[in-house]
């Protein structure tokens, strides 16, 4: 009977565990380790200013692309250059290896995150305070599912600034596998389902391929 209660407080506890975002007057319930509650809540709370969502641009090889420049003629064109040689959509995140295996980093993550390649990213649109609010509770909730039916060819994006206006981190999704890509700290990818995100593209008439 001990066992069980303990148990059930357990389960409790966790069920009901939040991330408090006071910047945005916020509470987020979630399921996710408290390692990564602790990572996303500080984040948000100290870096984050406001949210867009974004199309992925599909991308092309940077040296095939510098080579062009170099050698291009006047007549050349850079715009049919880009829709001959662009391949299908990746993921805008640039990461890297977490170098010190010993870190509480290294747990968590699957790489370093540096930087979102804006380059790649088109017809973006701010969303305002109700809309950020719910956006954020549909990205950090749930819990740390496996990924599955890995296609990923991620074609919309939300993307997170700081006061300054720079892109900080960045929610990337698949809406075809269901998987998501989150870019904060580090990178990590999830099993998750976005219907309200999904409904914000449809809102902004940023329509899907």
């Amino acid at each position: 009977m001990k066992y069980r209660l303990i148990l059930l407080l357990l389960y409790s506890f966790n069920l009901y565990s939040q991330i408090l975002v006071e910047n945005f007057d916020l509470s987020i319930e979630t399921n996710l380790s408290s390692e990564l509650q602790d990572v996303y809540g500080k984040f948000l709370n100290e870096d984050v200013s406001k949210i867009s969502i974004v199309q992925i641009k599909k991308k092309y090889f940077q040296g095939d692309y510098y080579r062009f420049l170099k050698n291009k003629k006047f007549y050349q064109s850079r715009k049919k250059w880009l829709k001959k040689n662009s391949i299908h959509r990746e993921s805008i995140i640039i990461d890297g290896r977490i170098e010190n295996k010993s870190s509480s980093a290294y747990k968590i993550f699957q790489s370093r995150f540096y930087r979102v390649d804006i380059e790649f990213i088109q017809n973006e649109v701010f969303l305002d305070s109700t809309e950020t609010k719910i956006a954020m509770k549909e990205m950090f909730n749930g819990d740390d599912s496996d990924i599955v039916n890995m296609c990923y060819i991620p074609r919309h994006a939300v993307i997170f600034y700081n006061p300054n206006g720079k892109a900080i981190g960045v929610y990337e999704i698949c809406f075809e596998c269901s998987n998501v890509k989150i870019g904060i700290v580090g990178t990590k990818m999830f099993s998750r389902n976005s219907p309200y995100i999904r409904s914000l593209f449809s809102k902004y008439k940023i329509l899907f391929d």
